[in-house]
């Protein structure tokens, strides 16, 4: 399909063009110019998989169905938002010296291969490609973290390189135990790998084989994703690269770490009993959530203060996951969205406040609703949706998960008893009310958290020396769109996209 192959060679064209340009206007428009057809590629195909179905193409090395045609859309839309941000951002580092304008190709050079590496993982049919795929966001992101080259840089970018790897590997080690398992099922070894053929016979892979190389695979992308214990790069990382890289992190590259560990998990769950991985999944959904919202409370830095919010609501997304269900699949599917349209604003409003005050810390910046007015509500807006407020749909998601929460519970985390059937079923009460009880007060400590921090630096006086002035610009185009689409998703969703969602749903509930 034409289509498919302008997803790969779009970002991968570009890429290589920027290598040989050297203009700043040339570079944004051959970007922008990339980033359209990358986006008209991803509706064509997306009306194409909700008209015939799944489909594979290019002699069945891509897969595409409802689930990654989901994750393409969210690439997409935050792709071509950070595109139009991009041109001011820039733009003012190069006129400030802080990006020689002989780096600025290597910039864009970086990004699009980020890019290309994020679709490639996302639609891949092999699990093996997509693990090269994720491993080559690590390449290209490393250098993007560091590309201010200061010391803190250099160092955040060193630690993310390692703890990345070194998950990553650990995923490496998840494939080829489920390569190994598939091999005495699967007699072509070129196909040994492919989804389209592991979900034919996952019912009978040795389920203790997969067992193992789930968790690994939990392990290894869960580090990208940056759950709780594999996150400590994830603060660090966030605070030191370039504002449009830090929003495709946030917004992109995790949602197509989760994917990456859904697309395993559907196929385990043909294998083994739901609440293996559903309790894993819950077990760090909790973890994440509970550490990030008492990280939140104590921080001085807004965006760290951002990055605990990243942890938070991957945490509940995974929780949404491990529930599972029709509910809670859906809501964790929507918080996927619904996070990566409000963090990758969020990061914006980040890197604007950073180029006018100077400073990544809460106490030194007041007054942004007066010295910048378009940037103070976007940290409003993004800051209101992150804490899961109506009207905006991020609060639709949160009760979704949580809903699924209070009235199933986790699988495979009922209170052993021997007691008989009642007793049994008390415990499983008292485990949901549990449960339930330490995600509101979690998610409560995060909102308090959240919008003290925020609300004392879009209100008060700018300090002295502080410009007090923001014009319109391109960059302020995404902000808007993104801010309307979380108060519109509220209430309606766009039949395309509540079609993926509910057969992507279909797709991660085993019945």
């Amino acid at each position: 399909m034409i289509e498919v192959a302008a997803l790969v060679a779009a970002p991968l064209f570009a890429g290589g063009l920027s290598l040989t340009v050297h203009r700043s206007a040339l570079l944004h428009a051959i970007n922008l110019m990339s980033m359209a057809i990358l986006v008209t590629a991803e509706i064509m195909i997306t009306r194409t998989m909700l008209k015939d179905g799944p489909f594979t193409a290019l002699e069945q090395l891509v897969y595409l169905d409802a689930l990654s045609t989901f994750i393409l859309f969210i690439i997409g839309t935050v792709g071509l938002a950070c595109s139009f941000y991009m041109r001011s951002y820039l733009d003012e580092q190069v006129a400030r010296g802080v990006i020689a304008p002989t780096r600025l190709n290597l910039f864009f050079f970086l990004f699009h291969m980020f890019l290309l590496a994020m679709i490639v993982a996302t639609i891949a049919n092999s699990v093996g490609v997509q693990w090269v795929a994720i491993e080559a966001t690590t390449l290209a992101t490393t250098f993007l973290i560091a590309f201010w080259r200061r010391r803190e840089s250099l160092e955040a970018g060193w630690k993310y390189l390692i703890l990345c790897s070194v998950g990553i590997s650990l995923a490496l080690f998840g494939v080829v135990l489920l390569y190994y398992s598939s091999l005495h099922v699967l007699s072509d070894v070129g196909q040994a790998l492919n989804v389209t053929q592991l979900l034919t016979v996952a019912d009978r892979l040795n389920p203790h084989v997969l067992k193992l190389a789930f968790i690994f695979i939990l392990v290894g992308y869960g580090t990208k994703v940056g759950l709780v214990p594999m996150h400590s790069w994830l603060p660090d990382a966030y605070t030191e690269a370039p504002a449009p890289v830090v929003a495709m992190l946030a917004g992109v590259l995790e949602v197509v770490s989760v994917y990456a560990i859904l697309r395993m998990r559907v196929i385990v769950d043909h294998a083994v009993p739901f609440a293996f991985t559903g309790g894993l999944l819950a077990l760090l959904g909790f973890a994440s959530l509970v550490t990030a919202a008492f990280f939140i409370l104590i921080q001085h830095n807004y965006k760290r203060l951002f990055a605990y919010s990243s942890i938070e609501h991957m945490g509940i997304a995974m929780i949404g996951f491990g529930v599972g269900g029709a509910l809670g699949t859906f809501g964790g599917l929507f918080h996927l969205l619904n996070h990566a349209f409000a963090k990758s604003m969020a990061f914006f409003a980040a890197g604007n406040i950073h180029r006018r005050f100077h400073t990544v810390e809460i106490g030194q910046v007041q007054g942004v609703s007066t010295a910048q007015p378009w940037t103070a509500m976007a940290l409003m807006i993004s800051g209101l949706a992150l804490s899961a407020l109506p009207p905006f749909s991020s609060f639709a998601s949160e009760v979704q998960v949580v809903t699924a929460l209070a009235s199933q519970g986790v699988p495979g985390m009922w209170f052993t008893s021997t007691e008989g059937m009642v007793t049994i079923a008390l415990s499983d009460q008292f485990e949901r009310l549990a449960l339930t009880a330490v995600f509101l007060m979690s998610v409560a400590l995060a909102f308090g958290g959240l919008i003290y921090r925020i609300t004392g630096m879009v209100w008060g006086t700018p300090t002295e020396g502080v410009l007090r002035q923001e014009t319109w610009s391109l960059g302020h185009l995404p902000v808007i769109l993104l801010a309307g689409a979380l108060v519109v998703f509220s209430v309606f969703l766009p039949p395309p996209i509540r079609q993926l969602l509910e057969q992507a749903t279909t797709i991660l509930v085993i019945q």
